[in-house]
């Protein structure tokens, strides 16, 4: 494969013997790197084109056997020859070759040639005797017009006589180096021997590992094949083939003594070390560490670059590692993690050196370890950090020091594994980020206690989420003003506090600002961040939330803190869904949900209900209140509900689900008793939870009229004292539901004229056309619900489209057809998954590119598919061409 350059070099040379011009031609090339293969297909070639061959491969166990190699030559053409020559090798007491013997060499060759042409082929010439050498030094001069072909190979192994060597490979009239194996020719040998097409990414992650060499490559695909791997999706990085350790150990130790102990040093090191390193870690002397080096890079098995050297290939340094006997190998780990640590080498070297040793009981070790886990989790590693500490864990440690350890592992789990975070923590002395923890997961009265009832703003931010305690955090919220805070921490809730009343949205919106302005850009920030950025939004800032929220995102990925990131993700569904984005709203919304049960949190308790909360309001919007319904069940929330902050926004979703599904007495319960629960926070602010114009609504359909009515007066007055657009739109929509007649007409067209988020305004339009339709007006009607309808269905909301196409054809409307389905509907995520997979990805490449899981492919090409009206694949390309313009209706 990929040798074209080299085979017509080979038929060029066979050409010329033919026309009795005869030379020589050498292939030079590390292990594996082929010059055997083209030596073996210009041998069949030659046969077929009527060559006598001449044919023997140099032999490390017959250097010392005089004429070893041309006996083997001659061997199987003896009997064409009269007289057969007698070879110095075979000769008792004779130690070299006299001139006699390579004439009566010379006059054999010769002898061949009269019946047709003769090729020589030598392979691993060095290897070769001193008296074959001498005889292949003298053909390349004596051919030169014979019909005879000299084809040798060479590597860079040690020889015994290396001018002997010089002078026979200096008789070549050309040289060929062959080079590494392309993907094209990769492809070929793994679609052979695996015998499917493998996947472009597959090819090169297996040229990767074996960097190109034919030999590894093959080598590679056999052992992948005996596993039965797909060429699609397997990791080849970490995969060492038993079968090529003896042949390596058998041409390691042909290199030197030393060879095998080099590499095995170079493997524990991890593939990349210094010269001196290797000499400190094996107790050779480093200039024979140097010679050794040299000679394998000329073999093309490590590359060497200064004092710099590394193995050219991960399938090199697996195999010799899985040779490696275990007790052997942690001693050399041991050694090198003493030596990185002794030469001031970065903490990860010495932190890796370490997880494959046994406890070294020194005291080093575990300051070593602790370094190493701040850099990860500095990086965002926080699962390498966490295998460092339990590392550490393994050391015998004074009581203080593994305590410390301890608390360095509970903060960096609290990263990913909430329960492990809890556990370790709880035997510390940390008792901060325990409390958040605990509150966090749902364990409030803990996590309160642990508080204590402090004026420090975490303590007043933990007692916020438990109902029993508000009252003393918002006692000490309304000090906190007066002292003119300057942290992040307490400008944030200070800006919650003022939302809470919505006495000034200007108050509540300087104090977020100055929040996000002043809060440093981490894990440790991101409530804070997020609950400015709630402010924000609540305050009709939507395009700064966004802003703010995609920040959050982007840096809680880059922490690796899985609930950061779900705090922010849940937080932008509830900007995104102002923005009259459902379809990413609700992806952001699983994400929340789903991130913080990933690290271990109990759905049914903490901030993990809060965000199931968020989630059942988008899926409200939407008309999904099966599915509302199922994740409410499963989650076993729909009973009595814990008395917390998340336990009143819970209520509220499911009261406002159990009224938009044909349940109004029960949602009536839940909204009053989420608006009683509000009392203990002094919220008033109906941007917050606008639970009275949801419990107008359906009190009117309960025959409550005059409750209703006073519900949704009340949020009016409410609403426009806080005085943002779409809070005041939704309060004025309810209360002009509910009073009806002309002065509920024109609440409703105030409504309408304040509502500009799209699915508020598909409401407030919503009522307004049926409203005109009942006052006798239907043209108009019908104009107001055409925009409603085609803002209900970019909302995705079902049952509203359902609602406004009814109430239009009650006004004399047609429609023409149905909305068809169109990429309008797919999340950024969807829609990247589906054109990378119109474009021919596989699901394996479609994940790389995006760097997520393959199930998450699945999962997007799935929803796009239901989306997009098609059945797979072969409709994505026509369906993502489809034309979205919104369907037209006549009045």
């Amino acid at each position: 494969m990929d040798r074209e350059h080299e085979t017509a070099a080979v038929a060029e040379l066979l050409d010329a013997a033919a026309r009795g011009e005869g030379r020589m031609l050498t292939a030079y090339g590390g292990a594996g790197s082929g010059k055997s293969a083209l030596l073996d297909a210009a041998v069949s070639n030659a046969r077929r084109e009527g060559f006598t061959v001449l044919l023997a491969r140099g032999s490390h166990a017959e250097r010392e056997l005089p004429f070893g190699l041309v006996g083997r030559l001659f061997e199987p053409v003896l009997p064409q020859l009269s007289p057969a020559p007698v070879l110095v090798g075979h000769r008792p007491h004779v130690a070299d070759a006299a001139l006699a013997d390579l004439h009566e060499l010379n006059k054999a060759l010769a002898e061949l040639t009269t019946t047709g042409p003769v090729l020589i082929a030598v392979d691993d010439v060095p290897q070769a005797d001193c008296p074959s050498l001498r005889w292949l030094a003298s053909v390349p001069q004596r051919i030169e017009r014979m019909p005879v072909a000299l084809l040798a190979t060479a590597s860079g192994e040690p020889c015994s006589d290396p001018a002997l060597v010089d002078e026979v490979l200096a008789g070549s009239s050309r040289e060929l180096r062959p080079a590494a194996i392309g993907p094209a020719g990769a492809a070929t040998v793994l679609e052979r021997v695996l015998g499917a097409t493998p996947a472009p990414s597959f090819v090169t992650a297996c040229l990767l590992a074996t960097s190109g060499n034919p030999l590894l490559l093959t080598a590679l695909a056999e052992a992948l094949a005996e596993r039965s791997v797909v060429p699609a999706d397997a990791a080849v990085a970490d995969i060492a083939v038993p079968g090529l350790e003896p042949a390596l150990r058998a041409r390691l130790r042909r290199v030197s003594p030393h060879a095998l102990a080099i590499a095995r040093a170079l493997a524990a090191l991890d593939g990349k070390a210094d010269l001196l390193r290797i000499a400190d870690v094996t107790g050779i002397d480093p200039p024979t560490v140097a010679e050794v080096a040299e000679t394998l890079s000329r073999l093309g098995l490590i590359r060497l670059a200064g004092q710099q050297l590394d193995f050219t290939c991960s399938l090199l340094r697996n195999t010799i590692t899985g040779e490696l006997p275990f007790t052997a190998l942690q001693a050399v780990n041991s050694q090198a993690a003493a030596l990185l640590w002794e030469s001031g080498a970065p903490a990860t070297s010495v932190a890796e050196r370490l997880l494959a040793t046994r406890p070294l009981a020194q005291p080093w070790v575990s300051g070593a370890l602790r370094d190493a886990a701040g850099e990860a989790l500095g990086s965002g590693h926080p699962d390498i950090a966490i295998a460092y500490l339990r590392r550490a864990l393994d050391e015998p440690l004074p009581p203080d020091e593994r305590a410390a350890v301890i608390t360095d592992l509970g903060e960096a789990e609290a990263h990913l594994d909430l329960p492990a975070a809890v556990r370790h923590l709880g035997e510390s002395a940390e008792r901060v980020l325990l409390a958040d923890l605990l509150v966090l997961t749902g364990r409030y009265p803990e996590g309160v206690e642990l508080a204590g009832d402090t004026d420090d703003a975490r303590s007043v931010a933990l007692r916020l989420h438990l109902e029993p305690a508000a009252g003393s955090a918002l006692e000490r919220l309304d000090e906190l003003r007066a002292d003119a805070p300057g942290d992040p921490r307490s400008l944030s809730l200070l800006a919650l506090r003022e939302l809470w009343l919505g006495r000034s949205r200007t108050a509540a919106v300087a104090f977020a600002e100055q929040a996000l302005a002043d809060v440093p850009f981490d894990a440790e920030a991101a409530t804070s961040a997020v609950r400015a950025v709630l402010v924000l939004a609540a305050a009709d800032r939507l395009e700064d939330a966004l802003a703010h929220c995609d920040s959050l995102v982007n840096g809680a990925r880059r922490w690796g803190h899985r609930p950061a990131l779900a705090a922010a993700r849940s937080a932008r569904s509830v900007v995104i869904r102002r923005l009259g984005r459902p379809a990413a709203a609700l992806e952001d919304a699983h994400a929340g949900v789903d991130l913080l049960v990933d690290c271990g949190a109990d759905r049914r308790r903490g901030v993990a209900v809060e965000y199931l909360a968020r989630l059942v309001h988008i899926l409200v919007d939407m008309g999904r209140y099966d599915e509302a319904t199922g994740l409410l069940e499963r989650a076993d929330l729909m009973g009595e509900i814990r008395r917390s902050w998340a336990g009143v926004e819970l209520l509220f979703a499911r009261g406002r689900l159990r009224v938009a599904s044909g349940h109004p007495a029960a949602g009536v319960r839940d909204l009053l008793a989420a608006g009683a629960r509000l009392a203990s926070w002094e919220v008033a602010n109906p941007a917050v939870v606008p639970w009275r114009s949801e419990a107008a609504t359906a009190l009117l359909e309960l025959g409550e009229a005059q409750e209703a009515r006073e519900h949704a007066a009340e949020e009016v007055e409410l609403a426009r004292r806080w005085g943002a657009a779409e809070p005041l739109g939704l309060a004025l929509r309810a209360h002009g539901v509910v009073v009806g007649g002309p002065r509920g007409l024109a609440l409703l067209e105030e409504a309408v004229s304040l509502a500009d988020a799209p699915m508020a305004l598909a409401r407030c339009l919503t009522d307004y056309g049926a409203a005109m339709r009942r006052s006798g007006r239907p043209v108009p009607a019908r104009r107001v619900l055409h925009t409603a309808l085609d803002l209900a269905q970019k909302c995705q909301s079902a049952t509203l489209a359902r609602r406004a196409s009814t109430e239009l054809a009650t006004a004399g409307g047609r429609r023409l057809k149905s909305r068809q389905s169109d990429v309008d509907g797919l999340t950024a995520s969807e829609r990247r998954a589906a054109t990378l997979a119109a474009e021919g990805r596989t699901n394996r490449e479609i994940a790389e590119v995006l760097f997520v899981q393959r199930r998450t492919v699945e999962i997007h090409l799935t929803n796009a598919y239901r989306k997009l009206g098609i059945a797979g694949r072969d409709g994505l390309v026509s369906a993502l061409r489809r034309s979205t313009r919104p369907e037209r209706a006549t009045g």
